[in-house]
């Protein structure tokens, strides 16, 4: 049997009940940090991430068996290398204890963490250090460019989420802001329906 893996999302797998859809089985760890890599959206339109020293990735950790894993790997279209797997150390903030390995789905059917948490501040315990963390990202699109129209609402999505669950503002202004508007932008664009499949 096949040990449960840890995952780092940093696009739009923030969202909760996003993530809950992908993947059913998965549970919520907390908040990661990958070190030397910055955030970007590639010229595929979706999010990824490119080594870059001394910038920092944040992202939302969560728990998920194989047969999760296998649907990630479906969605981010790994066998057509939209994206690939790698195995990195991340640090890991664990989240408060009312969600800490809650699962996903759970999360979301009783109202997701803003409810759950309402008007509390996280008490952070110091972060560990976790190696071989499941992140995916495109080795070979990684040019900067601008986002597919639909995707910028599912950002903002998880946006919203990371937010609550302690991701910084400073780190949403200064790393996501500048690819992802506040609202959709007033563009058509016809490469939505055919790539529509793959979204990170």
């Amino acid at each position: 049997m096949t040990s449960p893996r840890r995952y780092l999302a940093y696009g739009s797998n923030l969202h909760l009940e996003q993530m809950a859809q992908r993947c059913p089985n998965s549970t919520y760890l907390g908040l990661g940090i990958l070190a030397d890599y910055r955030w970007q959206i590639n010229q595929r339109g979706y999010a990824n991430i490119v080594a870059a020293k001394d910038h920092h990735i944040q992202g939302l950790v969560y728990e998920i068996d194989a047969a999760d894993e296998a649907r990630l790997d479906v969605n981010e279209g790994v066998a057509k290398k939209a994206y690939q797997k790698r195995l990195l150390p991340v640090f890991l903030r664990c989240a408060a204890s009312n969600l800490y390995r809650r699962p996903v789905a759970w999360v979301v059917s009783n109202g997701g963490p803003k409810v759950l948490l309402g008007d509390s501040q996280q008490a952070w315990e110091p972060p560990t250090l976790e190696f071989d963390v499941l992140v995916y990202l495109s080795l070979d699109q990684v040019c900067d460019s601008e986002p597919k129209s639909e995707y910028v609402r599912r950002m903002n999505l998880g946006i919203a989420d990371a937010r609550v669950l302690g991701v910084d503002e400073d780190y949403i202004r200064d790393s996501i802001r500048p690819f992802i508007p506040r609202t959709d932008p007033a563009r058509k664009d016809t490469a939505v329906s055919r790539d529509n499949h793959l979204k990170e």
